[in-house]
C-alpha cells in the first residue's frame, strides 16, 4: 500500500533525475543519456500503460539512441568549447575573447569567462581583472590567453 503513492511515471522521472545528478559527479558524459532514457519512459507511461518489460526496452533503446545521436554534439556544447576534444587545440584561427574575472599572475593561474563558462587561464604576462583577452590555446580545462589586440591599442 505504501508504494502505491509512487506512480511508475514518478519513479522513472526520479530515476532520470538521479542519473542526471550522478553525471555531475562522474565524468564521461554517458550517464546523462540514461537519464534521458528514463525520462522517455516516463513520457510514454504518462500517455499509455505498458508492461515493465516494455518499459525496460524503451529505456534501453532511448538511452542508446540518444547516446549515439547526441553525445558528440552535446559534449562539445557543455564543455564550453565547440572544437574537437583534442588534448591541445590551437585556437589562433578561432577568434575568441574572454574577460579576466580573477587576475592572472604568472606562474599562477587566474580565471576568465569565455563562451558562457568559467575557465582556468594561464598567460605569459600578468593580466588584470576585467581585461579582455584572446584565447590562444585550450588544453583540457585550461586555456592560455593573451591581452586582446584592442586592449593593447588602448594602453
Amino acid at each position: 500500500e505504501y508504494f502505491m503513492i509512487f506512480s511508475p511515471v514518478l519513479i522513472w522521472f526520479l530515476v532520470g533525475i538521479g542519473f542526471f545528478l550522478m553525471e555531475l559527479t562522474i565524468p564521461g558524459f554517458i550517464i546523462f543519456f540514461l537519464g534521458a532514457g528514463a525520462w522517455c519512459v516516463a513520457l510514454v507511461l504518462a500517455v499509455a500503460d505498458i508492461s515493465l518489460t516494455s518499459q525496460l526496452i524503451i529505456f534501453i533503446a532511448c538511452s542508446l539512441v540518444t547516446l549515439v545521436l547526441l553525445r558528440t554534439r552535446l559534449r562539445s556544447t557543455f564543455s564550453g568549447v565547440t572544437l574537437e576534444q583534442d588534448d591541445s587545440v590551437n585556437m589562433e584561427e578561432h577568434s575568441g575573447s574572454g574577460v579576466v574575472i580573477d587576475a592572472i599572475e604568472p606562474p599562477a593561474m587566474g580565471r576568465i569567462q569565455y563562451g558562457g563558462s568559467y575557465w582556468n587561464a594561464r598567460a605569459d604576462e600578468p593580466i588584470a581583472k576585467n581585461t579582455v583577452v584572446s584565447i590562444v590555446e585550450k588544453k583540457n580545462l585550461i586555456v592560455t590567453v593573451r591581452i586582446a589586440a584592442k586592449e593593447r591599442e588602448n594602453e
